[in-house]
């Protein structure tokens, strides 16, 4: 039997563009490899392949095309997988499925339609069955029952009999991982794609009981691990296979058993690969820290939630708060990065609450920064959690898109999300004690202010006694006085600091700098960033006149625009030299400024580096500045000779000109390609209704 299984619409928000963590899905990749040794066929669709690839573009005939695509396989059955911040998109995908094949089987799986089983069949006639929980174990079997319809005898499916849901007893979940076969990374394209590090399935299972989480619904509580043994032969398997040595060992919760952990660590080390892994913070200390860095452990993923204590025990997560420092100096101690993830929007939060968090999050910013990456998420309801169960009357709908949620694309996408909020909860919010615009605005600008560089961040927070809960109350009162509303956004940013320190302070120009410098749209984005020098000698002149005619307007490649990876920056203070004072400062906040650099103002280009963490800038004077500006669109060499008003005799200075500045990634020629090379992104397409 040939199977498709599709992947998840899953995007990440970069501006106004979306990029794709492109990784094969462990769930299905297991359950494809479970299907090879029964002797199926088995096809992986990824949506986000399609998309990134160009082939389908990101607008409202996305589904259709999908569904499309799907069928091109010639699929027997199609399994679909779901969270709940893209089911609009699954939904949509399998109806179009439906609609030109009604007789070919739609089932679905993950997490959301685990735990909403019944009324996503009830509403969801696309859907013909629920796979619940991990399906190794139940796929097999229920492909082997379709063709007789008959489904009574097995576990963890749920299905339609005569109009009415049935739902089967639950399917033991798989008790020892290392009986399942080796994952079939070969039905997703990792060496077409150059990827240089892949996520492994390192274990299962949650035994905690965190009120917002619904892991611990879907996988159980029972922790459970693969062995060293076999985690080690997968990865030598993929290191043989495709040349990776760097890996993300997926489980949320790695370290529980710190014995397990170890032994680990014996067999990993002399192989001398490289991993990351998540884990709490009071499931680790500084020998286990040393061991993991020494066995190749580079990065840990810390889900701290929130800084306030009372919080802490509100929302079940009961992390001791005191170990938060000593697990990140251990962390660094050890050699490991370490990402720390926090959450803001829960209905119990006050004010006090979403203080801490946030000055905990500034304090970061002055302790080290360089080995910390800080997240700070807005809290999405999700099904099957305590939370859920205690708040679904305080759920309510704007359309807002968080940075976990897949944005409407039909015209019907938001009206469809808004009235049933118990299939998609994911898309609602609790009302809480604190308002909707805080929490929308604090999570929005977190990621503006994170692109300004730790130094920036420390400078800004000095005008407001070093604390970021400060900060962004000014930040609001500001807003709701003024009636600004979303987007919050780094334009959003320039105004306010605008109105509250006037547009002559350096700190204004600091922020405009760096947000160029990190604009997603023109460069690489990174966890972090840090200031390179001036490039010497700045933009050449016109130096001497050439010999010869200048360039005929016909000949492809005469016509020229400013380059989209270069930033002009105009009326701004010698930020390269702020910057470095700020750099080479212990407390970055309080530097003070000399006049000189407060008053002086000039002109800049920005360009990305061939170093992703630094930026070239390239100071010019005020004319080169205007004409820059001039050809920000594509222009004729003799409409910019007429511009600057440069006589025919002079015109070989000026296109000798020209063509340094595009020697310099300044200027472009029309021809050449003005998206970044290699980044998967999207800009999105989607309709004025629904939005």
């Amino acid at each position: 039997m040939r199977v498709t299984l599709v992947d998840n619409l899953l995007l990440e928000q970069r501006g106004e563009s979306y990029t794709f963590d492109l990784q094969p899905h462990l769930g299905l990749i297991s359950l494809l490899a479970v299907l090879r040794e029964e002797g199926h066929d088995g096809v992986l669709v990824d949506p986000k392949l399609e998309v990134s690839s160009g082939r389908l573009r990101m607008d409202d005939t996305l589904y259709e095309r999908l569904a499309l695509t799907v069928l091109a396989t010639a699929p027997d059955v199609v399994g679909l997988t779901s969270l709940g911040c893209n089911f609009i998109a699954t939904a949509k995908i399998a109806a179009h499925l439906k609609s030109r094949h009604p007789d070919l089987p739609v089932l679905l799986g993950g997490p959301h339609a685990s735990i909403l089983d019944a009324p996503v069949l009830d509403r969801f006639p696309q859907f013909d069955v629920v796979v619940r929980g991990e399906a190794e174990l139940t796929l097999p079997p229920l492909l082997d029952s379709l063709s007789g319809g008959s489904f009574s005898a097995l576990r963890g499916i749920s299905y339609r009999d005569g109009g009415q849901v049935r739902r089967g007893p639950d399917a033991p979940a798989v008790a020892d991982l290392d009986t399942l076969p080796p994952a079939a990374y070969d039905r997703y394209p990792v060496a077409a794609l150059g990827l240089t590090m892949l996520r492994v399935e390192a274990g299962r299972g949650c035994p905690f009981a965190c009120t917002f989480c619904s892991t611990a619904r879907f996988f159980g509580r029972r922790y459970r691990l693969r062995s060293a043994d076999r985690l080690c032969a997968d990865l030598d398997r993929l290191n043989r296979e495709y040349g990776i040595g760097h890996f993300a060992l997926t489980h949320d919760l790695f370290t529980v058993n710190k014995a397990k952990v170890y032994e680990f660590c014996d067999v990993v080390e002399p192989r001398g690969y490289t991993w990351s892994c998540s884990a709490r913070m009071d499931c680790v200390d500084e020998t286990l820290l040393r061991k993991m860095s020494e066995a190749g452990c580079r990065s840990i993923y810390y889900g701290v939630e929130t800084g306030s204590p009372r919080m802490q025990r509100v929302v079940s997560k009961r992390l001791d708060l005191s170990l938060f420092w000593p697990t990140l100096e251990a962390t660094r101690n050890a050699d490991i990065e370490a990402t720390t993830s926090f959450i803001t929007g829960y209905p119990q939060e006050e004010a006090a609450d979403q203080a801490m968090t946030l000055d905990l999050i500034g304090d970061l910013w002055g302790r080290r920064p360089e080995t910390v990456a800080i997240q700070l998420h807005l809290l999405t309801p999700e099904p099957g959690t305590e939370l859920l169960d205690d708040f679904r009357a305080e759920l309510d709908y704007d359309g807002h898109i968080s940075d976990f949620n897949l944005p409407s694309l039909e015209l019907d996408d938001a009206e469809v999300m808004r009235r049933d909020p118990e299939i998609f909860v994911n898309h609602q919010y609790y009302r809480s004690v604190l308002s909707r615009r805080r929490h929308i605005l604090v999570t929005a600008l977190h990621p503006v202010l994170y692109r300004l560089g730790f130094p920036v961040q420390r400078h800004l927070l000095g005008r407001y006694d070093g604390r970021l809960s400060r900060f962004f109350d000014d930040v609001l009162r500001w807003a709701e006085a003024g009636d600004d509303g979303p987007p919050y956004d780094g334009e959003l940013l320039r105004r306010y600091l605008e109105a509250r320190w006037g547009t002559g302070d350096h700190l204004l120009s600091l922020v405009r700098y760096m947000l160029a410098a990190t604009d997603p749209a023109r460069a690489r984005p990174v966890r972090s960033w840090r200031h390179r020098g001036p490039v010497a000698g700045g933009v050449p002149d016109l130096g001497r006149a050439g010999d010869g005619a200048p360039p005929d307007d016909s000949v492809p490649g005469t016509r020229l625009r400013l380059s989209p990876q270069a930033a002009l920056l105009t009326d701004l203070h010698p930020c390269p030299e702020i910057l470095a004072l700020l750099h080479g400062a212990d407390v970055p906040e309080s530097v003070d400024v000399p006049p000189a650099l407060r008053t002086q103002r000039g002109a800049y280009v920005l360009l990305p580096s061939d170093d992703a963490r630094s930026v070239r800038n390239v100071a010019v004077s005020a004319e080169t500045a205007e004409l820059l500006a001039f050809l920000a669109q594509p222009r004729l060499r003799s409409e910019v000779a007429a511009h600057v008003g440069v006589s025919a005799a002079d015109r070989p200075r000026l296109d000798t000109f020209l063509d340094r500045m595009a020697a310099a990634d300044i200027l472009v020629r029309c021809a050449a390609p003005e998206g970044l090379p290699g980044r998967r992104a999207v800009r999105l397409a989607v309709p004025v209704a629904g939005t």
